[in-house]
């Protein structure tokens, strides 16, 4: 897969281990990150720390309805999530 600043992707659990690790690698790569997890804090702390690689944010995803609102909320600034 080609990922590119035009990509944009959700990443869920990734606030540590290996959905971390994915987070930072498609920001590195100039992808548009969303990070879904449950623990804010880390969320947040890791979002922060990619902010400048192109991040759509920390949203908090406990369930089926919190993930499709964060989507929804997160989808006027890409075309949707590619990855």
């Amino acid at each position: 897969m080609e990922v590119s600043s035009n990509t944009p992707a959700v990443v869920t659990g990734g606030a540590s281990g290996l959905g971390e690790a994915t987070a930072r690698a498609l920001a590195a790569k100039g992808a548009k990150v969303a990070i879904f997890d449950m623990n804010e804090e880390k969320g947040e702390a890791v979002a922060k720390d990619i902010a400048e690689t192109h991040p759509l944010g920390f949203a908090e995803a406990v369930d089926e309805k919190a993930a499709g609102a964060a989507v929804e909320a997160k989808a006027p600034q890409t075309d949707g999530p590619d990855v």
